[in-house]
């Protein structure tokens, strides 16, 4: 394992600093967060931050969507295709910056993204048209979808393999917590402002800048991921993309991306559609339906930090297994029950096992490729491809919610996926401990 001690003290520990697995069978004495270094910490720090904002940027378009429907006379054909525009732009961006990542470092990667989503959101506060609207969305999502592909290697590569899952863990807790952010920044906007359709959109956009602003000083004392500082001192190959398909790698990145597919689904089809759900099958009323979506949001935070304490313990095939059980039960009781009791608790645990599944991502990606030269890329497709998934779900179920019946019928399909993730696990190697290289 890396002596992260000596990354703390340099941000070039030399090629020796190589890991030594010895160090893992005989892990200090005391609680676990004493033992993970004041880098790891940083590192944590920046990555999470990272990502908090990048959900926070892309729940920020969701909920001003009907804004800029209003205000530039869109068409919800018009406003879809806009979102549809810069999904891809996550996509593209998380994929291309995972190379980067492997070419330059973690961190700089990092940075990077960070400062285009941010400068790309603030300058959507000036749009005049649905046209600029496009393109800048698009242009902020290259950055937003590569700030979780820098971040995550950068955890994985830094933490130690006893704690990775739950340094993993950590960082995305910032799902949930960056969601809540934009519907209070959001809110307050909109009640400052007497509302968003005539303008006030542009303010909630402006703040989009910020970001950079506030990670930037922490970004410059974060260490580099050990594990690619030990590379490039040694001068190893960084970026090799055809280092995939050696050594038994293509196979882990098919899992990890099958595994990210089906889950994406499932999160997108939830949480998508149920508020719309709620109003049109369990005929509940707008501001009512909000207190299930919050419940949502609380189950998901408990999912993580739940999450955290059981993937290392108990190691991720495990600790995944319980959590689709958890969330396959509660998504069938959130469509089929009928009294307002059994939808709250189902929603609750709709938020635990569905979005809980989400904190052992980074950690499982990195950890069935534990010797690539191109890791930051193999983790960039197995997370942004596998958001194709998260592209059909919401088409597939507004397609077959034609009715009631539909409806329930379209939210059931993510049982199938969650029996397909269920396989993908079964089929995977149990990865707790893994030296990464």
């Amino acid at each position: 394992m890396q002596r992260h001690a000596q990354a703390d003290q340099t941000p070039r520990p030399s090629a020796t600093d190589a890991e030594l697995p010895s160090q893992v069978d005989h892990a200090p004495a005391g609680p676990w967060y004493r033992q993970v270094t004041s880098g790891a910490w940083r590192v944590l720090a920046l990555a999470g931050l990272g990502w908090l904002f990048e959900v926070y940027e892309i729940f920020v378009f969701s909920l001003t969507v009907p804004a800029f429907i209003a205000y530039f006379a869109l068409t919800r054909a018009q406003a879809g295709a806009i979102g549809s525009i810069a999904a891809a732009g996550l996509i593209v961006g998380g994929i291309a910056f995972g190379w980067v990542a492997d070419r330059i470092g973690r961190v700089r990667t990092l940075t990077l993204t960070i400062l285009v989503y941010s400068i790309f959101t603030g300058l959507t506060a000036f749009v005049q048209g649905p046209t600029s609207l496009a393109v800048l969305r698009t242009l902020a999502g290259l950055g937003m979808g590569g700030a979780w592909t820098a971040g995550a290697a950068l955890v994985a590569e830094t933490w130690k393999p006893e704690h990775r899952g739950k340094g993993g863990a950590m960082m995305q807790f910032g799902l949930p917590l960056g969601s809540l952010l934009a519907i209070g920044v959001v809110a307050l906007i909109s009640n400052l402002s007497g509302g968003l359709d005539h303008g006030g959109w542009r303010w909630v956009y402006g703040l989009g800048v910020l970001p950079i602003v506030l990670l930037y000083p922490i970004a410059r004392r974060t260490p580099e991921s050990p594990v690619w500082q030990s590379r490039v001192q040694s001068g190893g190959e960084r970026g090799q993309i055809g280092d995939l398909f050696r050594r038994g790698n293509f196979g882990g990145l098919a899992k990890a991306f099958g595994f990210i597919f089906f889950v994406q689904y499932v999160y997108w089809a939830v949480f998508t559609w149920t508020p719309t759900f709620l109003l049109t099958v369990k005929h509940f009323n707008f501001v009512h339906s909000l207190s299930f979506t919050f419940a949502q949001q609380l189950g998901s935070i408990f999912g993580f930090a739940v999450f955290a304490l059981l993937v290392d313990r108990i190691g991720r095939k495990p600790t995944f297994s319980i959590y689709l059980l958890i969330g396959a039960i509660a998504v069938f009781a959130f469509v089929n029950g009928s009294g307002e009791t059994t939808v709250m608790i189902a929603s609750f645990f709709t938020g635990m096992g569905i979005t809980g599944l989400f904190a052992g991502m980074g950690p499982f990606a990195a950890e069935l490729v534990p010797k690539t030269s191109a890791r930051g890329f193999a983790m960039g497709v197995a997370y942004n491809g596998g958001r194709i998934g998260g592209m059909i779900a919401p088409y597939l179920i507004g397609a077959l919610a034609t009715s009631a019946s539909g409806f329930r019928m379209g939210m059931l399909t993510t049982l199938v996926a969650f029996l397909l993730a269920w396989g993908v696990v079964l089929i995977s190697p149990e990865t707790r401990g893994r030296q990464l290289s």
